[in-house]
């Protein structure tokens, strides 16, 4: 719960306290489940992300994947979470990739240092997606859609 409390801050602090992030700053975040199969729920996620100038992002990601994801091989836990380091935005697609670092979790397999690259397009249900890579150490998760919530790029 501190980890959803902690991205909605992030948001929050990247949208200011008008709500609305400035012209020179697009700004992605989202927050919902996603699903692999349009029914069932694969993960939960949260992230806010500011992108600058020539690559630069920052901001922080969340993605929970407990009881309802399977890998063979691993525990039914799976946590990625970490700050921002980088990115790009196209607001007219909808579309923005960011990567940062911080850490996997595989609950009593232990957790480690990770790099994470995460690929989102805008919308709710059935619209949006989320894409996760762990680069180090490398393990591939399935692209998601939006089951509840939203992802906004703007």
């Amino acid at each position: 719960m501190r980890r959803v409390a902690a991205v909605i801050v992030a948001v929050i602090t990247l949208l200011g306290a008008s709500g609305q992030a400035s012209a020179a700053s697009p700004v992605a975040n989202g927050g919902g489940r996603g699903t692999v199969d349009g029914v069932a729920a694969f993960s939960q996620f949260g992230f806010g992300v500011r992108f600058g100038d020539a690559g630069a992002a920052s901001g922080y990601f969340n993605c929970l994947m407990a009881g309802s994801s399977a890998f063979p091989g691993f525990e039914p836990l799976m946590k990625v979470s970490g700050r921002v380091t980088g990115g790009s935005v196209d607001i007219a697609a909808g579309t923005a990739s960011f990567t940062g670092s911080g850490t996997l979790n595989l609950g009593p397999r232990g957790s480690m240092e990770a790099l994470f690259l995460v690929s989102v397009r805008e919308g709710g249900p059935r619209v949006g997606t989320l894409h996760l890579t762990v680069l180090a150490p490398f393990f591939p998760v399935p692209e998601e859609s939006v089951l509840t919530g939203r992802i906004s790029i703007h």
